[in-house]
């Protein structure tokens, strides 16, 4: 009940709800999933925990709060979805001579099953070995047990980060402006960088991170999403936004020194360097020589250093 899904985002088809805009997002409605009885497919998807029993109930009659599992899918049969997606997985991967990702839509009323999208799994991260007992973490920038890659990245001289003693949650949207503007500095210049910012990147709830689209920061080779100490966010893994990241071959790296996991940031040695570009809510730093940075996927681990 601790980790299920909160909320559901719903696309209202009233014409007059649509509104215009280059942000896919806009026109979707976030609706707690205590009151998505409403959308009938709902009721296949959900469990409920009874409080009087003390247990999780494969119904969305009971009364208590719901969680999505699926089960009359998985548990119960009552959409094929399993078998669909084993063969639909097979024929993909044989084709495409490798591992891949798919994205599908159901209509469980009429049980139409649509693949939208398919794509090969980067296989790079599947290589990466790294011994951390040979590795030096003393003076790290970032250090974390969280973390999204494929092993050891070169070549980065730049770091663009958000300043935490002016960063405001209300105030995300200018700092995705100018990132925007920045990014498409460094992509002119042929020069990549890590970023270091804090809640969710991507966010479509701008109040919960900075709402960049991957366009906006695509030169960006390594990703840090930290926390501050009145500014904790759940990371978010799932979305187009991290599947970017995957098939680009950059590091995700979750930063949360509040947690027991051992996490560390610090800005103080970039904060002492001179800013190639800065404003009230950023700094770009250049350095002379190649960061130390290591995002294993495998172990989970990532690390940053001058």
């Amino acid at each position: 009940m601790r980790d299920t899904q909160k909320v559901m985002y719903a696309l209202n088809l009233l014409p007059e709800k649509f509104k215009t805009s280059v942000d896919d997002a806009v026109n979707l409605e976030r609706t707690d999933i205590y009151d998505c009885s409403k959308f009938s497919s709902f009721n296949r998807v959900v469990s409920t925990y009874d409080y009087e029993n003390q247990r999780m109930v494969d119904s969305p009659l009971a009364n208590g709060p719901k969680a999505v599992t699926f089960a009359h899918i998985l548990r119960y049969g009552t959409f094929p979805l399993a078998p669909i997606v084993q063969e639909l997985l097979d024929i993909c991967s044989n084709e495409m001579q490798g591992g891949i990702e798919i994205e599908y839509a159901a209509e469980l009323s009429t049980g139409v099953f649509n693949a939208l999208q398919v794509r090969p799994i980067s296989s790079d991260s599947l290589r990466a070995d790294v011994d951390w007992s040979q590795v030096d973490c003393s003076g790290a920038l970032v250090e974390s047990e969280s973390a999204l890659g494929t092993g050891w990245i070169a070549g980065l001289k730049d770091v663009i980060y958000l300043k935490p003693d002016t960063f405001d949650k209300m105030k995300t949207e200018e700092m995705a402006a100018q990132l925007r503007t920045l990014n498409a500095r460094l992509r002119t210049e042929g020069r990549q960088y890590v970023l270091i910012g804090f809640g969710r990147w991507g966010s479509s709830i701008p109040s919960l991170g900075v709402p960049v689209v991957w366009s906006d920061i695509s030169e960006a080779k390594a990703l840090v999403e930290c926390s501050l100490p009145d500014f904790r966010v759940d990371p978010s893994q799932g979305t187009h936004f991290f599947q970017n990241l995957t098939s680009f071959n950059a590091g995700y790296v979750n930063v949360d020194p509040y947690s027991r996991r051992g996490d560390s940031l610090d800005l103080a040695p970039l904060d002492a360097l001179p800013a190639v570009f800065e404003t009230q809510w950023l700094r770009h730093v250049q350095l002379d020589n190649p960061l130390t940075v290591c995002i294993d996927g495998k172990a989970g681990k990532a690390l940053i250093k001058l």
